[in-house]
């Protein structure tokens, strides 16, 4: 894995304080997340340019080809249908991500440097979020990103500093500073969530807490565990019934809104637009559109006059002419690229998703810790697809890519670290 030949240079440095900054300037800027981007960029040309022997395992292909297949199905649908070429613009994040990859197999950042990233990068978004509720009066805080994504990638962090407290156990002397870094960073976590009020980010819960027991569970910490899922059964229930962080609020008015689209298709009332009604109307539209075009999906002008057909046949609510996307990444693709494209979509997730899942039982705390980092991120991803298309704006995607491959090569370094001290002390390695 690690190229010591790049060691006597200022790669590895530059490659920690490129994933610090990555991390750190997050939420704190406007488009915070692209100067430590950037930085990895480069430094990933200058390595290739250099021509280093690359040892790719199966799994680490398969990862770069999950991303290269969408971004290059991407480009053969904007060709196919003539599509504006704007369109790729998310879809390339992809693309640059490999290059970043296969940069951090080789030469992969201090850790301590990328939790502290972390920690320091939610934390930072409070001071945003307090900002703008309490000094500029807005009722939601959104950051520097859409409202939805501030509160999803605030969320993630979070799930990060619990998994940290895995790898902070491992730090002998600093553990007890680490573990009070990761619990301010939880807590910043789920202040952000809270003000953003974002009900979307609630559903990753389930799945993650999933993996979590998983990871954790066995017969002699069973105990330990059911308190655990208790003890966010209970933060949960606590801050819904606070009626300041307007948890219960943001719920009520969810049930609502179903409620009435079931009774009367309402999406628009007395100047307020219901935005659930809204996309159940959107999801509705997509579905029924789907089916006529389902290998290769509409284009994009083609698709936009057949909504305006229906609006003018009364077929479905005028509001949609007013609607960016489905806010569902998966019709989204099913809508613009067909099934092959949904396909492609599905194995980006799943892929990885099951790779990082073969290591939440790791006997090695940092590999342990670091697993379940990447299987919550694509998990989380995988459920914030439903309400939203996330992987539709900048932000979105590429905290899923570049995340994606920081935390893979970490965590394959870690993997190949611990089987190295194995072999040297006799015995046998777990890890391939």
């Amino acid at each position: 894995m690690n190229d010591l030949r790049f060691n006597h240079t200022a790669l590895p440095l530059l490659v920690s304080y490129g994933v610090f900054l990555y991390f750190a300037l997050m939420f704190a800027v406007l488009s915070g997340y692209s100067y430590g981007a950037v930085i990895l960029l480069l430094g990933s040309l200058y390595f290739l340019a250099r021509r280093p022997g690359l040892r790719l395992s199966a799994e680490d292909k398969a990862i770069a080809f999950s991303l290269l297949g969408v971004f290059l199905w991407s480009l053969f649908i904007m060709l196919l249908h003539d599509n504006d070429a704007k369109t790729l613009d998310q879809s390339s994040r992809l693309l640059f991500a490999i290059p970043i990859l296969f940069l951090l197999l080789a030469v992969p950042p201090r850790l301590p440097f990328m939790w502290a990233g972390v920690v320091v990068g939610v934390v930072l978004s409070n001071g945003v979020a307090a900002w703008q509720i309490h000094w500029l009066g807005d009722d939601r805080a959104s950051g520097f990103m859409n409202i939805i994504h501030f509160g999803n990638i605030g969320l993630v962090f979070g799930l990060f500093c619990v998994a940290g407290m895995l790898w902070a156990g491992a730090q002998a002397a600093y553990a007890q500073r680490w573990r009070i870094a990761f619990s301010i960073g939880i807590l910043a976590s789920i202040y952000t969530v809270v003000a953003s009020g974002s009900r979307g980010s609630w559903l990753a819960l389930p799945p993650v807490l999933l993996l979590f027991f998983v990871a954790f569970v066995n017969k002699r910490n069973l105990k330990h565990a059911i308190a655990a899922v208790l003890t966010v059964v209970i933060t949960v229930g606590v801050l819904y019934s606070i009626p300041e962080t307007g948890v219960e609020e943001r719920y009520d008015l969810a049930v609502t809104e179903i409620d009435k689209y079931k009774q009367e298709k309402y999406v628009f009332e007395d100047n307020a637009v219901s935005s659930v009604g809204a996309r159940l109307e959107i999801w509705r539209t997509a579905l029924i559109n789907i089916p006529q075009r389902p290998w290769l999906g509409w284009s994009e002008k083609d698709y936009d006059a057949e909504i305006k057909r229906m609006v003018a046949d009364k077929e479905i609510d005028p509001y949609m002419l007013k609607m960016a996307n489905t806010h569902n990444n998966y019709l989204e693709v099913l809508v613009y690229q067909g099934v092959i494209g949904l396909l492609a979509l599905l194995a980006m997730y799943a892929l990885p998703l099951w790779f990082f899942c073969k290591r939440i039982r790791s006997a090695d705390a940092t590999v342990k810790a670091l697993a379940l980092c990447g299987s919550t991120l694509v998990a989380s991803y995988a459920m914030f697809s439903i309400s939203q298309v996330i992987l539709g704006r900048n932000n979105g995607i590429i905290f899923f890519a570049l995340t994606l491959v920081i935390l893979w090569g970490c965590m394959r370094n870690a993997e190949m670290r611990a089987g190295h001290v194995l072999s040297k002390n006799g015995s046998k390695p777990r890890f391939t």
